[in-house]
């Protein structure tokens, strides 16, 4: 039983690590948009930022394996399997984020010069997954509520 208190515990842990990261990502993603020293520091934030996230789903994937044989009370088998697919889902945009990022890094204009369409481009995308991730971070946060 302690086992499962603890590995409950980790999986908590996990998912306000994901879900804190990913808001906070969103929030310092929009704040640059309107503040070029906001996009400038959050070049250099962001990497931090990530690793928090990933270490997040990490937790959350090893904590939740750890968990489903020890739990004693009936589950919402189909809640669960949402669950997961949205965290499937979270891992795949996760990967392409972490693509765009380093892309966008290349493409990063020197400062005082003009960005490139491709920078825009790359950065638009960046936003979008950004925004996808963080309704399923929160998606999974309400689920898990449910089972």
């Amino acid at each position: 039983m302690a086992l499962l208190e603890i590995f409950n515990f980790l999986h908590f842990i996990g998912l306000a690590f994901g879900v804190g990261g990913a808001t906070i990502a969103a929030v310092i993603s929009a704040k640059s948009e309107k503040d070029e020293d906001v996009g400038a520091a959050s070049m250099k934030i962001m990497p931090a930022i990530s690793k928090l996230i990933w270490l997040g789903m990490i937790l959350l994937i090893i904590s939740g394996i750890v968990i489903t044989p020890l739990v004693t009370w009936p589950l919402n088998t189909q809640n669960l399997l949402l669950k997961h697919v949205l965290v499937v889902w979270i891992v795949i945009v996760g990967v392409l984020i972490s693509f765009k990022s380093r892309k966008l890094q290349k493409l990063a204009p020197k400062k005082g010069s003009k960005p490139s369409w491709e920078f825009l481009q790359n950065k638009k995308q960046m936003k979008i997954y950004g925004v996808i991730n963080l309704v399923l971070w929160y998606l999974v946060s309400f689920l898990s509520v449910f089972v």
